[in-house]
């Protein structure tokens, strides 16, 4: 059966598995030739359109690991020392990263600061910044911690 031009667009958009505008390239004797014509486009169509975006369709969206930052303020309660006041912190602040990673399971690392305040002076006290992986290996605050020296002097 000789090819005619339409058919042989399709043939090749169907060989190179690529889009081709089909419309208009469809001619009467095509559609006329019988079942093979109609099962030709058919699969021509199907390929075109439908194998096209089968991959995409597939394949989920890849993950987005992400750091999250959380700030926590702390007042520092009158006659507190500050010893008291840094296990507060150091407390709320192992809560705060357990929370921070049951929140999501995206989230690839936490990073907790604890914010003191006392007689009207806010400063950083501790930041505990940590990995997913390095918390569930070794959950323990002390281990990721990073003191501010300049506190102690600041909140009195």
């Amino acid at each position: 059966m000789a090819q005619t031009p339409a058919t042989q667009v399709l043939e090749e958009a169907v060989m190179a598995h690529c889009y081709v505008p089909i419309i208009g390239l469809i001619p009467g004797p095509i559609m006329a030739a019988g079942r093979r014509g109609v099962t030709q486009i058919g699969l021509a169509l199907a390929l075109a359109l439908g194998v096209g975006t089968l991959p995409a369709a597939l394949v989920p969206p890849a993950a987005e690991a992400y750091t999250h930052r959380l700030n926590l303020f702390l007042v520092r309660e009158s006659g507190e020392s500050f010893e008291t006041f840094l296990r507060r912190s150091e407390i709320i602040a192992r809560a705060g990263v357990q929370r921070s990673f049951d929140s999501d399971v995206l989230m690839t690392e936490a990073i907790v600061t604890i914010i003191g305040e006392s007689q009207g002076l806010a400063m950083s006290v501790l930041t505990v910044s940590v990995s997913r992986s390095d918390w569930q290996r070794q959950p323990d605050v002390l281990a990721w911690i990073e003191y501010y020296p300049a506190a102690r002097a600041l909140l009195p």
